[in-house]
């Protein structure tokens, strides 16, 4: 019997809103360039420069300059698939919570994908650095500080984060003023505190090495993201008495202002 009541628009909405609930890292990008986000297309980030600032004397004619053009363009060049059988998908949609149950396992595996590319962003970020002296508390608290302060020397001025590993939150807990509310979204985001006005992530997804975990303070004009769940359909397999479930999520991912981030290696050991 052929696949007869699949509902594509709605499995395909619902993935792609549980993965914006999944993703930890994702969710601190910016994400005003989603469009039409189809492998292998390009979305042009738009941007100018700064106009130069002079002094002003009434006898002397304004100069004008042209606005340089600093756009940017954000390939879209990640591309994960995810398939699995089902029973009878008919079936499997009008059981409550049961078209869910399939689905978190493969919003999962996503998240993880997209999650991943960005901390290879991260790491990736070799100008603006701070590296801490040591896996301890003080030194761990030393080098967040001093990220900090290095941001807010260039003029940042927007709702920032600190992204840490679970090692590291674990000697920077008590440093953390808590949340005002057991928050369900905040807990599903790794929110786990405050520190000096900045909302601390923690997240597993972070790169690491054999020598650092790169974790990061940040805001949301550092790094550009876009994706979308571009295909979800479903069939009778032709090998087995089952039906199918596949899709296919495509994104891309650039860091298009290293000024809005700084990276903070941790070592992953202790001296």
């Amino acid at each position: 019997m052929a696949v007869s009541n699949f509902i594509q628009t709605i499995w395909s909405k619902k993935i792609q809103d549980d993965l914006e609930l999944k993703c930890k890292l994702v969710d601190n990008c910016l994400r005003d360039y989603e469009g039409d986000c189809k492998f292998a297309r390009s979305v042009k980030i738009l941007g100018v420069g700064e106009p130069t600032i002079t002094a002003y004397n009434s006898a002397t004619p304004l100069s004008y300059e042209a606005m340089s053009d600093k756009g940017q363009v954000l390939d879209i060049d990640q591309q994960y698939s995810f398939s699995f059988l089902v029973d009878d998908i008919d079936k499997a949609q009008s059981v409550p919570g049961l078209a869910e149950k399939y689905q978190e396992k493969a919003v999962h595996g996503l998240a993880v994908k997209r999650d991943a590319y960005i901390a290879t962003l991260i790491k990736g970020v070799t100008k603006n650095v701070t590296t801490a002296s040591a896996l301890t508390r003080e030194a761990v608290k030393d080098a967040i500080d001093a990220a900090i302060v290095a941001l807010r020397e260039r003029n940042f001025d927007e709702e920032g984060v600190i992204e840490i590993t679970p090692a590291v939150y674990n000697l920077f807990k008590n440093e953390l003023i808590t949340l005002s509310t057991d928050n369900p979204e905040y807990i599903k985001k790794g929110i786990v505190g405050v520190y000096d006005d900045f909302k601390v992530i923690m997240s597993n997804g972070l790169a690491k090495d054999s020598t650092y975990a790169y974790c990061d303070v940040r805001g949301k004009k550092a790094i550009a993201f876009a994706g979308q769940i571009n295909e979800v359909e479903a069939g009778r397999h032709q090998d087995y008495f089952a039906d199918y479930v596949r899709g296919l999520d495509t994104f891309g991912a650039k860091v298009i202002d290293e000024a809005r981030i700084q990276v903070v290696k941790i070592p992953v050991k202790a001296s």
